[in-house]
């Protein structure tokens, strides 16, 4: 089979058209299509639907890809083992949440190439759910994410820190009681999608919570700003509390007892680059524990 003919059914099926796959493989459409053409009388199937313009994947076609994304992995690090006899080497496609790719990621790189100048990493940020969703379909190698309240049999998580989330308040807030914060102020959402999001609202119905929502937000940062501004109450992990100087906000521990978010490397149980992945979790594992307060 030619590999590079399987790579261009996996960027159509990435990019959702014939004409963005071209574009990021720099060929034409019309070379697509040829080659589509040449991997359907190769297989022996027809892998799109070729009534409806533009075509679209039939199930041969998913079939193809699913094991296809696994096929070019393996031949992926075959090609770098040949290139690197006895040093580790490759291209690892790393998905990572944005507080932990901002504040962490570049130290324990750094560090990699350093160790292992061999070891490339592509690296892509999103949400926790997303991320885990690509890992699953093998778009990623691997992902750091927020660790998610369902348990997925088909990933294998690695914890990397736990971190305690806290209540921020402005800072003439007089209660003392966390869940008495939340629901005297506005609340000041983490973005509900997000893996953050996800364990705060399970905490909530859990502990049985009403809040009265007043926004939404995407970073801790932003809540943070938020709630110095008088505007409402909400919950971002302690960590991101760290640049914020003294008596700005209140600060309270979060859930009785206190909710831990866990952030964790999962990558999928036959990731054909679990090498690589675990050398990422090493560093970034190191790199957490000695920016880890004393």
């Amino acid at each position: 089979m030619n590999m590079s003919h399987l790579r261009t059914l996996i960027a159509i099926v990435d990019t959702q058209s014939f004409t963005a796959a071209a574009d990021s493989l720099f060929i034409t459409a019309s070379a697509v299509s040829h080659q589509m053409r040449d991997l359907e009388h190769e297989l022996g199937v027809d892998l799109f639907d070729r009534s409806t313009r533009p075509p679209k994947l039939n199930a041969h076609g998913y079939a193809v890809v699913d094991r296809g994304r696994e096929v070019l992995a393996q031949f992926d690090t075959l090609v770098e083992l040949a290139r690197s006899p006895g040093e580790i080497g490759g291209r690892l496609m790393l998905g990572c949440v944005s507080g932990v790719s901002s504040d962490l990621i570049p130290l324990a790189l750094a560090s990699l190439r350093a160790s292992h100048p061999a070891v490339q990493v592509s690296m892509e940020e999103g949400l926790s759910e997303t991320l885990a969703n690509r890992v699953r379909r093998r778009e990623l190698d691997a992902a750091i994410i927020t660790e998610l309240p369902e348990v997925d049999p088909e990933l294998k998580s690695l914890l990397i820190t736990e971190e305690a989330m806290i209540v921020v308040a402005p800072r003439d807030c007089r209660l003392t009681q966390w869940h008495e914060i939340l629901t005297a102020y506005p609340f000041i959402r983490l973005n509900r999608n997000a893996g953050m999001g996800k364990v705060i609202d399970r905490a909530l119905r859990e502990n049985r919570v009403k809040v009265k929502e007043a926004m939404e937000l995407d970073s801790s940062e932003a809540v943070v700003g938020m709630a110095r501004a008088g505007l409402g109450a909400g919950v971002i992990p302690a960590g991101r509390l760290r640049q914020v100087s003294g008596g700005e906000v209140v600060a309270l521990p979060f859930g009785e007892p206190p909710i831990q978010r866990r952030v964790v490397l999962i990558e999928r149980s036959n990731n054909p680059r679990s090498d690589l992945s675990q050398l990422v979790y090493d560093e970034v594992r190191r790199v957490t524990l000695n920016a880890s307060p004393s």
